[in-house]
């Protein structure tokens, strides 16, 4: 953290000395509230705003990508098939990765989601109680904070539910096909919060991750080079909020 409030504070020095640029930054520090013209974020807010973007809009996506790989690579079968979607998709759009391109990424877009499902936060959001309100049998005062939990949400949830939580084991519970068949598709799904607070940059996020793992599937294969027997337990980092294999998912590359 002191390191990325170094580097942001370097940033306002410079523009103190030159003036706005066309960064996120610069739009955050020069802003002014649009009812007086003058009202403006301190300089405090602005470090802790620009934390939040490099948290969300990069440590997400990149935890997300991480489990991805570690599932592509314990179910090649799943990998071979984004592989053939995107040989197909090529063959119909070209190489470029436009929007109608990544549209059409219908099982890549399962495989997102279906990781998601299975790691999502670890915790969840809060929520202030506009009003008194019961819950098995339990009220919470209005004026109170409710707290929802997104992983436990997608335990619970009746269209993917196994009394021995298979359906989120990362060997027998990923199965992408589940997206593909209202009969199976998962209930309740919000690794983006619900609501009018859903995640602002779910798109981007999705995009993101989506041209990623295109390019991956079209320019790589790879294995994982700590090699994980069908027995052996996996090991995830604690107290973090994300989703994190211990060893990082080191992988041995080859392209194709």
């Amino acid at each position: 953290r002191q390191y990325l409030v170094s580097k942001v504070e370097e940033k306002l020095a410079y523009l103190d000395e030159h003036g706005p640029d066309s960064s996120t930054l610069s739009k955050l520090y020069f802003a002014r509230d649009e009812g007086d013209g003058k009202t403006k974020l301190t300089r405090t807010q602005v470090i802790h705003n620009a934390l939040l973007l490099i948290f969300a809009g990069t440590e997400t996506s990149a935890s997300t990508l991480t489990c991805a790989s570690l599932f592509l690579a314990l179910h090649p079968e799943v990998f071979q098939k984004i592989r053939e979607e995107q040989k197909d998709i090529v063959i119909r759009y070209g190489e470029d990765l436009s929007a109608e391109c990544l549209e059409s990424c219908v099982y890549l877009d399962s495989v997102i989601k279906e990781t998601l499902r299975i790691k999502p936060l670890e915790s969840g959001e809060l929520r202030k109680v506009d009003g008194s309100v019961e819950v098995d049998g339990k009220q919470i005062p209005k004026g109170w904070f409710a707290l929802f939990n997104i992983k436990q949400t997608h335990v619970n949830d009746p269209a993917t539910y196994q009394e021995d939580g298979s359906h989120m084991d990362i060997r027998e519970g990923f199965q992408p096909e589940r997206w593909l068949d209202e009969t199976t598709k998962p209930q309740a799904w919000m690794p983006f919060g619900a609501g009018r607070r859903r995640c602002i940059g779910e798109r981007l996020g999705m995009t993101e991750m989506k041209v990623f793992l295109s390019m991956l599937a079209r320019k790589v294969d790879y294995d994982l080079v700590n090699k994980i027997g069908p027995d052996d337990p996996f090991l995830w980092k604690t107290n973090t909020v994300l989703a994190r294999p211990l060893d990082g998912v080191k992988v041995r590359a080859r392209a194709l």
